[in-house]
């Protein structure tokens, strides 16, 4: 069981990696998201949604590809291009960090074929989890600018601020919640020729985008009519007696 353990404390790191996208957006809060956070929520999100997905869909395969995707990031942190870091220089490092789990931790799972088949989402359950993801990115903002205003001119980095899309958005009047909801909900989508390599059809496709689109939507409908927060009021009293957030 050595490695199994090793490869455990490998996913552990994850919750001391904090995920870089609040960080250079300035987000103030006492804690930010770390990529073990996301993890969890991209299951969630999975299993709150199951139901309203296809049944042919292969939950084991969405589980392990959740749970995989971000793995080298124990290894190589949260990068991202507008770090200017480079695509090749990420990649690079990227591939380092794969090998070694790959190599280091083949007996205990098939980090191998999971992370490639994630990476080249070479099936739909594959395509399910990105289109999540990208979701999650939209809604982890959505949550932030609920509790608090965002000042998307507070020393961002210039590659953010100035991005056309950002630039757009923001002098429409839009704030950084409204941003992220925008752009990554146009990826929630399956195109023909998805349709046509993973053998489905677009009944099949417009069902699995309508469920996580629909998941989005009320989301972001709830920032904006400000019902999105959990409150003290709506949860039971007596139970909150020994919960030291609302003591």
């Amino acid at each position: 069981m050595e490695d199994e353990v090793k490869l455990f404390m490998i996913f552990d790191i994850l919750g001391d990696t904090i995920r870089t996208g609040p960080t250079l957006w300035h987000i103030k809060r006492e804690r930010l998201e770390d990529v073990k956070n996301h993890i969890l929520d991209l299951l969630l999100i999975a299993r709150i949604l199951e139901k309203h997905l296809p049944s042919f869909l292969d939950q084991k395969k969405i589980f392990d590809y959740i749970i995989c995707h971000d793995l080298p990031e124990a290894i190589t942190g949260d990068i991202t291009k507008f770090e200017g870091i480079s695509d090749e220089e990420r990649d690079r490092v990227t591939k380092i960090a794969i090998d070694y789990l790959c190599e280091r931790f083949n007996g205990v799972m098939d980090l191998r074929g999971i992370l490639d088949a994630y990476e080249g989402k070479v099936d739909i359950e594959a395509k399910v989890v990105n289109m999540i993801d990208k979701v999650h990115s939209s809604t982890t903002f959505l949550k932030y600018v609920s509790e608090q205003e965002v000042d998307m001119n507070d020393h961002i980095l210039p590659t953010l601020r100035n991005h056309p899309f950002v630039v757009e958005k923001y002098n429409e009047g839009y704030d950084l919640g409204d941003i992220f909801y925008m752009f990554h909900i146009r990826s929630v989508n399956i195109s023909d020729e998805e349709c046509l390599r993973y053998g489905i059809s677009k009944e099949d496709a417009e069902s699995i985008t309508s469920a996580i689109k629909s998941f989005a939507q009320e989301f972001y409908e709830q920032k904006l009519s400000k019902r999105l927060l959990i409150s003290k009021d709506e949860l039971p009293k007596e139970a909150l007696k020994y919960n030291r957030k609302y003591n």
